[in-house]
């Protein structure tokens, strides 16, 4: 029995070796806050066969204060537009929006994000942006 037991495992590790794996590359979380909205978010990257093709970015989006503006968080990397994930369901509702992004030019060197409220026919108030170098 036990012999049948380590040959499967020898198997299993030798087959685990050929196939390339989508290796978690970096990780963060942190939470921001601004006047009527909260959020903690993590960041991650990952590669398959280039280091960074892949990132994720996965929230906890609060809206902290009963009025008509809407939050929202923005993340974006360098070279590339905003993504807006929103939260429209109002007064102490939390959203777990997430997003992931390709880039089949190879890795992700900065990305960034932030938290914000939805001023409407004004200056949107938001956060400091979080900053995360990957390289």
């Amino acid at each position: 029995m036990t012999k049948i037991k380590l040959l499967a495992l020898t198997a299993a590790l030798a087959v685990s070796a050929l196939v390339p794996a989508a290796a978690q590359a970096e990780y963060w979380k942190d939470p921001r806050s601004t006047t009527g909205a909260a959020a903690t978010c993590s960041v991650s990257t990952w590669d398959r066969y280039v280091r960074d093709q892949y990132a994720r970015i996965t929230c906890s989006l609060k809206d902290t204060s009963c009025d008509s503006h809407s939050v929202y968080i923005q993340w974006w990397q360098d070279g590339y537009g905003k993504v807006r994930l929103n939260n429209t369901n109002g007064c102490n509702w939390t959203t777990f929006p997430s997003d992931t992004r390709y880039n089949g030019d190879g890795a992700f060197s900065t990305l960034k994000w932030r938290v914000c409220r939805d001023i409407q026919r004004g200056r949107d108030n938001c956060s400091s942006t979080v900053v995360h170098y990957t390289y």
